[in-house]
């Protein structure tokens, strides 16, 4: 960057650019002066002196008075706009390109005010004796000098006032730049801040709201949405949106979007409406642009981009003429890797506290769930109960239809412990044919009255394999609470226990109380 902003002053550093022009101011004046030596000037002088009526030698006086001072003030401006350049280059400052057009213009209107003043003088002074007085004084080399210093002066103010437009263009041109950088630093750091929220996320619920946020700061003259696909894959449903995105329905299909179906980033406008998505409603906005999200060889989802209904933009354009379409695609690939390693956590996550076969809590996450509830109990002086339950005969199953048809009662019966229980209740295999319920806030009384409850469903359970229904399931029941049964989860496990065992030799098909 820093030698970018170094060589806008020519395509060279400007202290070697300045080095070279004092080389060539050096090389006119020696110019110069094999001219004065070379030339003779004195028939030019005579001529001015016999028409000096007409006031040529006046016109002539005034114009190198013009020069000297013009050639003087631009070339000090010449050297100060190329400091401040230098300046600019070496300590990344902001350019004041709007001061040096104004000083520009000044200048300008100043040159015009001193061309009208010097129009004045000609007609107010008369300078006919120094002309004559050159014309007697011609074998000194004195009218070769000024004549040479005329078009030097006239050399140099033409090179100095084209520098100085240079500069103040390249002045322009590096606040442009810097303009950019800044941009694009701004825009680095929203990323870098997307990726960090994203990564603090616990879950994909928590993370889309975030994008849908970040994308509105990154986009500001555009509306848009976020859709993530279904597990089925046969439902795109939109979880985040920014302003008034232009969509029919908040679901859809993936067939709807050509970008889902293509795998690639679709733009569309009005004024090609065959192109269009499906998903758009009418009356469809001026531009749309549809970027999928994919990660791992996998589509999760789309980002929908597009002018908005309540909006005027003629196209989707960033604040600063940058189009969008590569600012989404960067975007949506961020956010696609931050949800992937989100959905990754949450099946790793599932799969630690989850039973595979009734999608109930496994027994690590019993414990750690138990032990929670106690200490949650004793803060607030409240009675935790606890209920396990055991299949009455489940040996049997297995052995009269198979492993398969056993399987498929535990399923079965996690289903209904689900579906009968609140939704506060904690619900988890023990372990083989056996299930913990964990009841915040409920009395031993209480307790009794859910198992009995649970009980009698279980009865009412049909399970059917392969067309054939199985034979009717019951329940053993042990309850126990805390903190009458015990004051930790290992001592209330044992109480529960010791029930169901005491449950089991009165009969089976029985709730038991600790």
């Amino acid at each position: 960057m820093k030698e970018q902003r170094s060589n806008l002053a020519g395509g060279e550093p400007s202290n070697q650019t300045l080095r070279w022009n004092v080389v060539g101011i050096s090389l006119a004046l020696l110019i110069a002066v094999a001219l004065v030596l070379l030339l003779d000037t004195g028939n030019l002088v005579e001529w001015v002196a016999r028409h000096r009526g007409s006031k040529l030698d006046e016109t002539i006086a005034v114009a190198v008075v013009f020069l000297a001072g013009l050639s003087a003030f631009f070339v000090r401006r010449w050297l100060g706009l190329s400091l401040r350049l230098s300046a600019y280059s070496e300590q990344g400052a902001v350019p004041s390109v709007d001061k040096a057009k104004r000083g520009v213009r000044r200048d300008i209107f100043g040159i015009g005010i001193a061309i009208l003043i010097s129009a004045v003088v000609v007609f107010v002074f008369d300078t006919g004796w120094l002309v004559q007085w050159l014309a007697e004084h011609k074998s000194t080399k004195l009218d070769e000098i000024i004549v040479v210093s005329v078009v030097l002066l006239i050399g140099l103010s033409f090179f100095s006032v084209r520098r100085s437009i240079e500069l103040t263009d390249n002045l322009q041109r590096y606040q442009e730049l810097h303009q950019r950088t800044v941009i694009l630093n701004r825009r680095a750091n929203l990323m870098a801040e997307l990726s960090d929220m994203l990564q603090s996320c616990l879950s994909s619920a928590e993370a889309y709201p975030i994008i849908a946020s970040s994308a509105e700061v990154l986009m500001p003259n555009s509306a848009g949405a976020l859709c993530v696909l279904s597990n089925s894959k046969n439902a795109v449903e939109m979880v985040a949106s920014w302003k008034s995105p232009s969509l029919q329905d908040p679901v859809f299909e993936p067939q709807d979007c050509w970008a889902l179906r293509r795998g690639r980033i679709h733009a569309a406008s009005d004024e090609s409406s065959a192109l269009s998505c499906a998903h758009v409603a009418q009356p469809r906005p001026k531009h749309t642009l549809c970027v999928p999200m994919m990660a791992h060889g996998e589509t999760l989802g789309l980002l929908y981009v597009d002018t908005g209904l309540h909006h005027n933009a003629d196209s989707l354009f960033t604040s600063n003429g940058e189009p969008t379409e590569q600012l989404a695609k960067t975007l949506a690939e961020q956010a696609s890797l931050a949800l992937a390693n989100l959905k990754l956590r949450e099946a790793l996550r599932t799969q630690s506290i989850r039973d595979p076969l009734t999608n109930l809590y496994n027994r690590r996450y019993m414990e750690e769930s138990l032990d929670r509830e106690l200490s949650r109990a004793v803060r607030k002086h409240t009675p935790v109960s606890l209920l396990l339950i055991d299949v009455d005969h489940f040996k049997r199953f297995n052995d009269t239809f198979g492993h398969e048809a056993g399987d498929i009662v535990l399923r079965t019966l996690g289903h209904l412990l689900q579906s009968q229980l609140r939704s506060e209740d904690i619900v988890c295999r023990f372990g083989g044919e056996e299930f913990v319920v964990i009841l915040p806030d409920a009395p031993l009384d209480g307790a009794r009255q859910r198992g009995d409850q649970l009980r009698a469903a279980a009865k009412e359970l049909i399970t059917e394999y392969h067309g054939q229904t199985l034979g009717r399931v019951t329940l053993s029941i042990g309850v126990s609470t805390f903190p009458a049964n015990g004051g930790n989860g290992t001592a209330l496990l044992e109480a529960a226990d010791a029930a169901l065992y005491r449950a089991k030799k009165e009969g089976r098909d029985c709730v038991v109380l600790a």
